[in-house]
């Protein structure tokens, strides 16, 4: 499925988006994003998301995680709550 606001795929981590008013950066999480159903939904990064090295990648050199903390604690299976905490795509634009 797509994001309503930037037609990118919800299941796709998009990486730091910057909220203009305070140069906070914020990450995608999928999770999050699929409960949303219509658009990204975006946690402040890096400290809402965890690091691990099996993780690290080119593109990902710090190997962060691609879920949020909160949704990485939920038992599969388990819809997100944390969406309602996150920024919508929209409202970062």
């Amino acid at each position: 499925m797509a994001c309503n606001c930037c037609g990118k795929r919800l299941n796709i981590g998009m990486i730091q988006k910057i909220d203009t008013n305070t140069g906070q950066k914020f990450k995608s999480c999928p999770h999050c994003s699929d409960a949303n159903g219509g658009e990204h939904v975006y946690h402040p990064y890096p400290h809402s998301f965890g690091k691990t090295p099996a993780r690290k990648t080119a593109k990902n050199p710090d190997g962060y995680q691609s879920y949020c903390v909160d949704c990485r604690r939920l038992e599969k299976g388990v819809t997100s709550k944390s969406y309602q905490l996150g920024r919508r795509c929209s409202d970062l634009i």
